[in-house]
């Protein structure tokens, strides 16, 4: 996937539904009513193990954590005061707001996609 630069500045969920609080009231927004980009690994490993003797054996393995190399992007930005609007109504400035600028790791050593060799001897 490739991204254009004008992709670079779109938000990834309609900023113009969302206004600044001006005044204490109740909103109309629920709990948990929207969700981020998600984050998903395909990890995949390749077992063979090898019979040497009656007692002993040996396993390759090859591994490879997140096979597809897929990005893993933060939330976007959730401060709508950030957001600046023409007169007429229309964005301006989106300032962040709605806007994924980050990538978030997923706790893991590495992130990106990385392969393992290893043996094992089983007794």
């Amino acid at each position: 996937m490739s991204i254009t630069p004008n992709q670079l500045n779109e938000a990834y969920i309609n900023p113009l539904a969302f206004a600044p609080v001006t005044t204490a009231s109740f909103g109309t927004g629920g709990f948990d009513q929207l969700r981020g980009p998600g984050n998903t690994n395909l990890d995949m490993s390749i077992f063979r193990t090898f019979r040497v003797t009656e007692r002993f054996k040996i396993q390759m393995r090859v591994e490879s954590m997140n096979i597809t190399n897929t990005p893993h992007f933060a939330n976007p930005g959730a401060n709508v005061s950030n957001m600046s609007l023409n007169p007429d109504g229309t964005i301006k400035n989106l300032g962040g707001f709605m806007q994924i600028t980050s990538t978030a790791p997923l706790g893991r050593i590495l992130d990106q996609r990385y392969f393992r060799l290893g043996a094992r001897i089983i007794f």
